[in-house]
């Protein structure tokens, strides 16, 4: 018997009753060590599971101490009826002893790391298809695929014990002038494809992520989904456990992959020499050297979201931004991933520029990305943005979503048209 990869060793941690090996295409039964879930919009899902832990006789949920509401979607309310939804989610947290981030404070997946929940070793459920982002700090983070009720009711989750895809990034830690981790991240993306690691998890590995700072690495685990992966993960190294270790409410554990432990894909891509990329209408592996799209009028630039909202790309846009001011035809948006980061921002004076250059700087919240609020787009409207994907009407009917580097956003911002930042830094 091959060797384990550390996901497998963390899921194997929290199978109940404990398992000593777990092997791909098992399913077992873990308790989780965080349950994230949002202040939804949808209403109706509160009262029919309030109905349901009725009709079980559950009062009081197992996992309480575990489970993380936060409020990221639509927040704050922008209608009456999601204010409504969002008050009966409020009202079945309070009730049964949730902790929850309310409006500002951010993205579920960003917050709960930032906040040390989440560390190195653990294993979270997250009710939001960019859940593996947690995997940057090197633990099992999946979406919920179903089971919601098991998880209030009994505290139990049932999952596949997925194949592992390695995607080793070569190229040096210095990309050229323009060029992002976000660049690079578009890049692999279009490389390997929407089915480069499907039904897997993925593991980012090599010299360029070795080298990448816990805002880039963020980006990567939050690209694994594009990749069709179940969950992302980077192996902890002296820049996760530094980061890590200030953050951490509690203990954790690192673990490692076993030598002789068979991957189910290897993909070797090198980003060395790489211009900056895009990803046009309505795939975001469909990508390209910003040159090949330049010119293209644009109404909304955009940059936020949970793949590209973090201190590095805000300090980026605001780069490009300074002493010049956005195009007089297009609307720039600027929504940080966290409150966290938005005070970091603040106080490095990126807001002040971002302000300055008439930009428009929202709370922490996920905004327009999931097409809910702050920022969506009218029918026709062309957006560059570096919010997670760009399928159709992702962020309104009738929209068209270039995917690019905060920097690339915030260029094409200053022209009006999509524009390479190259001659912006």
């Amino acid at each position: 018997m091959s060797g384990m990869h550390a996901l497998h060793k963390i899921i194997a941690d929290r199978t109940r009753p404990q398992h000593s090996t777990v092997t791909p295409g098992e399913f077992v039964e873990v308790e989780p060590d965080v349950f994230s879930v949002i202040l939804s919009p949808n209403g109706s899902d509160a009262k029919k599971l309030m109905a349901d832990l009725e009709d079980l006789g559950v009062k009081d949920l197992p996992l309480k101490d575990h489970i993380f509401a936060i409020s990221d979607h639509a927040s704050p309310a922008p209608t009456m009826q999601l204010a409504a939804s969002q008050k009966l989610w409020r009202e079945f947290y309070r009730e049964h002893g949730v902790r929850m981030f309310d409006g500002g404070a951010g993205v579920s997946h960003l917050v709960l790391c930032e906040e040390g929940i989440v560390r190195p070793g653990t294993l979270a459920i997250a009710i939001d298809s960019h859940g593996p982002t947690m995997g940057a700090v090197g633990m099992y983070a999946t979406s919920l695929g179903g089971g919601r009720l098991t998880l209030f009711a009994i505290g139990r989750y049932f999952l596949e014990v997925p194949k592992v895809t390695l995607v080793k990034v070569r190229g040096s830690g210095t990309l050229g002038p323009g060029v992002y981790g976000r660049d690079a991240a578009l890049y692999v993306n279009g490389k390997l494809g929407q089915r480069g690691a499907y039904g897997n998890a993925v593991e980012f590995a090599g010299p360029f992520i070795d080298a990448l700072s816990m805002d880039m690495r963020f980006t990567f685990a939050n690209m694994g989904v594009e990749l069709g992966a179940v969950a992302s993960y980077i192996q902890p190294d002296e820049t996760t456990l530094n980061w890590v270790k200030p953050r951490a409410k509690g203990p954790f554990k690192v673990f490692e992959t076993d030598a002789d432990f068979a991957y189910d894909q290897v993909h070797e891509v090198d980003i060395s020499g790489i211009e900056p990329q895009i990803a046009v209408p309505h795939k975001p592996d469909d990508v390209m050297p910003v040159s090949a799209v330049a010119g293209r009028k644009v109404d909304q630039a955009y940059l936020g979201s949970c793949a590209s909202g973090r201190l590095e790309d805000l300090a980026a846009a605001a780069a490009v931004m300074k002493g010049r001011k956005v195009h007089p035809d297009v609307r720039f948006i600027v929504t940080p991933g966290s409150r966290e980061i938005l005070i970091a921002a603040t106080k490095a004076g990126y807001i002040q520029t971002l302000h300055e250059s008439n930009c428009i700087v929202t709370n922490a919240n996920c905004g327009a990305c999931p097409g809910l609020h702050g920022g969506i787009l009218g029918p026709g409207d062309v957006a560059i943005t570096s919010i997670t994907r760009n399928f159709e009407g992702r962020m309104g009917p009738g929209g068209e979503i270039y995917l690019a580097s905060p920097a690339t956003v915030a260029a094409s911002a200053i022209e009006g048209r999509i524009t390479s930042p190259i001659n912006y830094v």
